[in-house]
């Protein structure tokens, strides 16, 4: 314990295993206890002075405040869950299928122009390859790829999505087949009252908060 002590105290500008003993010897066994220490006490001690006992100070550095440990409270949706029939079942399972093997629709050029967004868009132009649907060229959104009607807009979970930007918005949901999606330009202090009040009405919100300091 002694050796790891000094070891650690001659890390310290000025300080080598004598004056790093001495420290020791009067209870500074850590840098932490330095940081902690008034530099009057330091140069009190026998052997170190006050101009080192500054330098010591001074290399230990200052010590780090204690920060408040807030308490985080854990806010959990309950579970809600749709009775889903058999062919809108299976129907899902295809649209999963489906879109395991869909290409990434882009709009022409993306990949070369940064200007131009990560998304589709209708090819136009009398030069545009796309448009006329030159092979090795970008695939275009055609008949084909559409998913099954029956559940197109459906989430995954099999409720209808709906977009909700205020309080409001949640009165004429339906809890049995349509669930919440909180719009990403709501705030923090707007999101929880929206949950608060989804979670009263029974609806499930498919993007909640999981924590929320205190």
């Amino acid at each position: 314990m002694e050796d790891e002590a000094i070891k650690q105290l001659t890390t310290l500008d000025g300080v080598g295993k004598a004056k790093a003993k001495l420290l020791y010897e009067a209870g500074y066994v850590t840098i932490e206890s330095i940081q902690k220490a008034d530099v009057k006490d330091i140069a009190d001690i026998k052997g170190i002075g006050e101009k080192l006992a500054g330098k010591i100070k001074a290399s230990a550095g200052e010590a780090e405040p204690e920060v408040e440990e807030k308490s985080v409270e854990i806010i959990e949706a309950p579970e809600i869950f749709i009775t889903i029939d058999d062919e809108t079942k299976r129907l899902l399972d295809v649209r999963k299928k489906q879109k395991s093997k869909k290409p990434h629709f882009l709009q022409t050029d993306s990949h070369k122009k940064k200007k131009l967004k990560d998304y589709w868009r209708r090819p136009d132009g009398i030069h545009n390859k796309t448009r006329y649907g030159v092979k090795g060229k970008c695939p275009r959104v055609e008949r084909g790829f559409g998913s099954p009607v029956l559940v197109k807009g459906l989430h995954p979970s099999g409720f209808e999505e709906i977009l909700v930007s205020t309080p409001n918005d949640l009165d004429s949901l339906i809890a049995q087949t349509q669930a919440v999606m909180i719009a990403h330009t709501v705030g923090g202090r707007k999101r929880a009252i929206i949950e608060k009040k989804a979670i009263e009405l029974g609806l499930k919100i498919l993007n909640p908060t999981r924590r929320v300091a205190t």
